[in-house]
This record gives C-alpha cells, structure tokens and sequence, in this order.
C-alpha cells in the first residue's frame, strides 16, 4: 500500500491509483486489522472485529490520512468506505468507552494506540467527537510519558524510541495543527530530553547500544529527526547512511514513511561522527562513553523492564567501529518470544549477556532483580548487581569499571556467607576469540587476566535474530577455580588499534 500511495501522491497516473485503490480494498475487506496473537483467546466475533491493538490502530491512521491526501484521486466510494471501516471497526469502539488493555501502559503501545487512534480522529471525527476523546487520549500518552524518567532514556531501546516516539510526534503535530497552535505537546522538558535521547547512543560504523529488543545498527527515520530538529536545537541530524531505507520497516508503517518525505530537509546540517564524551542516564540506570579509541555501555535497572532481558551489569564495548563484547539484542518475534517461555530463547537470557554466574545461578526475571549505579563519573563506574540474583549466601557483588585512554580495568568482587563458592565470569563476542598467554584476543582487543585462576571454555551460540536472520556470537565462560567467602577477579581490555577486524 505504501508504495503505491506515495506514487500517488508523486505522480498523476491511473495504474497507480487503480493498484492502490485494489490493496486498499483487500484491506477494507480483512476479519480484522488487529494481530490475531494480540487478540485474546475464545474473544467473540465482534469484539474481535473491533479489537484495537497496535495493528488496527496504525491501519486505521494510515487509511484516514491516505484517504484525507489522496480524496481527489481515490474512487469517491473507496474514500465513503475507508471512513466507515475506520469508524466501525476503531472510532466507535474507543467513543464507546470501552478499555483497552494499553490506555493505561507506560510503554510504545500507549503512544502507538492512543496517537494513531487519536490521529484518526483528527481526520474523521466531528469537533464534538474530538473534544469526547482528546482528555481520554491525554491522559493514555501521560501513561506513555511516564515510562521515561527525567533522564529521557528508553529502556526499551532505540528502536522502541523511533516506534512510540514517533506515533506521540506524529499525533502532537497533527493537534497543534488542529488547536491553530494552542494544543502543544511537543512544549515540555521531559519531551525534549526524550527527543534527544538516541543520538547519545550512536557509534561508530552506525554501530548503537543494543540493550532490550533493538537492532544490531543505529537507524533514523529522517522526516522525524529532521522535524524535531526544528523543535530542539541541540538534536544531532546523522547522514543518510543512518537513514532507514524505502522498505526498511519490515510492517511497512505509512505514518514514518510518508513523513520521511514530507518533514526530510535537504538544506539540514548533518553530523557524520559521534561526539566523545559521557553520559549518565540516572533514571534508567545506563552508561555511555565514547573516546577516540573506544565506545562503551553498562546498565543496572531491574529484569521487569519493558522488553526486557536478563542484563543487569552488562556492558558493550566497541573499538574501532568493530563490536568485541556485544548484546545480541532482539530475538525472533514470536508468540512465546512475549510469553512465559520468553528467558528460553537466547537473546534475552542472562547466558546471551557479559554477566557472572554465581553458584550456578543465572539472572532470573522479575522486578525484584535489580542493580543500582553506585557511581559513574567520566573515568569510573561501579554498579551493584547483589539483587540481581537469587542466592541467599551472595552478600555483595560490584562491578568497578575504570577507564583509560587505552584500556577499560573490570574489578568484579564477590563476597558469601559460606565457602566454596562457584563463580563463573561469563562474557559474550561478537568475533571468535583465541586464547593467549595473557588471556584472550578478540579483534583488536586482548582481554588480560591471571589464567592460572580460571578454567576456560569457549561456545560458539547460533540464534534466531528478528526476521529469522541466523545470526552467530561466542561466548566464554570463565570459571575461577578457587573456591573461598571472598573473590576478587580482575580483567583488563587493552586497546589495540589495528586494521578493521575480519567480518565472522
């Protein structure tokens, strides 16, 4: 649909309009817009007609905007049945005050449903219509709001960032318009700090931080960027190698794509490398830093996040546009993959992550596993990970990063209430390592440590990324061999830039 709409709109030509209006049809015609995995078990005919998920809502929004764009084009009929499919099958639902299970969620469903749902509204409904539902709309994207702190930082990930920040923009402009400027959302510090979160997140070789379910490389959608920019002075704008491509968006959303080309600004300032630099994001317990030499990211938090993993106490690093300890991100998107089977794949289990075993035991789900940031300055970090796990006779775990223009120092300290203990230092590579006499190598990096202390053994994990793209890491488990109340164990990445490393 969505490349024949922006034919459409680029050029006056009856093939165009004769394909689109055949897809929109089909569309029209659907048992549903909203996913049937989203949709609960033994839910009535009806009901599952007029289930808003984020599916039916982002249809309805793109079907009222094509049909507003395109009115002079499009078969008068076609244009009569989008508004009475969107107004039976979304509008009426929502003006009938039925809940849903996102108005009150503090994450990208609530801006994806409410701004989309919203945004529809906008285009078809009546003044006294919009004024019914606008508090009701408020008031869920205040749900969304709150599942950033102060920081601005998205917990679930970049991706998650683009994804509801960007249906919450898209409705905010579509309500300053509306109001003649009186209704402005976008006017808030809070919002503006969530604005400028993902730039802080871009390295080298458009490399990003991959904590949560997010992509392996740092994308934009450029209309967004661009807009915001205009909002916010101090948004970086990247080049157009960080831009998603034409059918980069695997559910081909007509809201990102239209506005790439509606908001895109070819005079724009573009910034083609990432700042050196730290920055601390207190509320969402993350750490970034970037230097001339290396990137690097850690997170405390707590395992109940949205699109969360097992990770508190993980950290990435990246050297010379080459990623070396690495977050394989999102899995495969599946039923299970948002069930209670989700910690059996691999990407979001504690094993998929650079963190310690300790008895055994592996990081487990919930909220109640959690790290704090103890310190993080430009040349120090200290996370407390004790609460991470489950095991009554660990009474202190800290991870102490310190950093130097050459090398990055990783101090784990375990104390226990008892004796022989089991600790396993547990790292994950995005490139094979080999064993040396100091350590290991891996790429332009050797990770230095005292190896008559530790057993090694070293796995290489194939997995299932999003898309069921096959994708391969290796991952080492070191197991100290002495096993007392209290264990210091100490590795040092030395920094080595060579030539870019072999691709696996």
């Amino acid at each position: 649909m969505n490349d024949f709409a922006i034919l459409n709109i680029l050029y006056d030509d009856e093939k165009y309009r004769l394909c689109l209006q055949d897809i929109i049809w089909s569309i029209l015609d659907e048992f549903t817009w909203a996913l049937p995995a989203h949709i609960p078990q033994n839910t009535d005919i009806e009901n599952c007609i007029t289930h808003i998920d984020l599916f039916a809502s982002e249809t309805a929004f793109a079907l009222a905007e094509i049909s507003h764009i395109l009115s002079d084009k499009l078969d008068k009929t076609i244009v009569e049945r989008i508004k009475y499919e969107v107004y039976r099958r979304v509008l009426k639902p929502y003006l009938s005050g039925r809940k849903n299970s996102w108005d009150c969620l503090e994450n990208n469903w609530s801006a994806v449903c409410a701004g989309s749902v919203g945004s529809a509204f906008l285009y078809f409904g009546t003044d006294e219509e919009i004024q019914t539902v606008l508090p009701r709309i408020k008031e869920t994207l205040e749900y969304y709001l709150k599942g950033f702190g102060d920081d601005g930082a998205c917990v679930e990930g970049i991706n998650y960032w683009a994804y509801g920040f960007g249906y919450f923009t898209y409705f905010a402009q579509l309500l300053y318009q509306y109001s003649d400027g009186k209704d402005n959302l976008l006017d808030n510090k809070k919002v503006e700090n969530i604005a400028v979160f993902p730039q802080k997140l871009w390295f080298k070789n458009n490399n990003t931080v991959t904590f949560s379910d997010c992509g392996d490389k740092f994308t934009q959608r450029s209309g967004l960027i661009h807009f915001l920019k205009q909002k916010y002075s101090q948004i970086a704008v990247h080049d157009d190698n960080c831009s998603l491509e034409f059918d980069g968006d695997g559910c081909y959303r007509f809201a990102h794509l239209i506005r790439d080309f509606a908001w895109r600004k070819n005079n724009i300032k573009v910034q083609t490398e990432s700042e050196n630099g730290f920055y601390y994001f207190k509320n969402a317990g993350w750490y970034i830093k970037r230097t001339s030499n290396y990137e690097f990211a850690a997170k405390a938090g707590d395992n109940k996040e949205s699109h969360n993993h097992n990770d508190i106490g993980v950290f990435l690093l990246n050297v010379g546009g080459d990623k070396i300890v690495t977050d394989p991100g999102r899995g495969e998107y599946t039923s299970d993959y948002f069930s209670s089977k989700r910690y059996k794949y691999f990407p979001p289990s504690a094993l998929a992550h650079s963190v310690p075993v300790v008895n055994g035991i592996v990081q487990q789900e919930g909220e109640e596993y959690r790290g704090n940031i103890v310190k993080a300055t430009e040349n120090e970090l200290i996370i407390d990970c004790k609460d991470a796990y489950n095991d009554c006779s660990l009474k202190e775990l800290t991870r102490k990063f310190e950093f130097y223009d050459d090398k990055i120092v990783l101090n784990d300290n375990f104390a226990f209430d008892t004796d022989k203990n089991d600790v396993t230092e547990h790292f994950v590579f995005d490139v094979k390592p080999t064993e040396c006499e100091n350590g290991l190598k891996i790429g332009n990096t050797e990770m230095c440590y005292n190896v008559s202390d530790f057993e090694c053994k070293i796995n290489e994990v194939t997995y299932a990324s999003n898309y069921n793209k096959q994708k391969t890491v290796y991952t080492v488990d070191l197991k100290h061999i002495v096993k007392i109340k209290t264990v210091e164990t100490k590795f040092e990445f030395n920094i080595k830039i060579l030539e870019r490393s072999e691709n696996k």
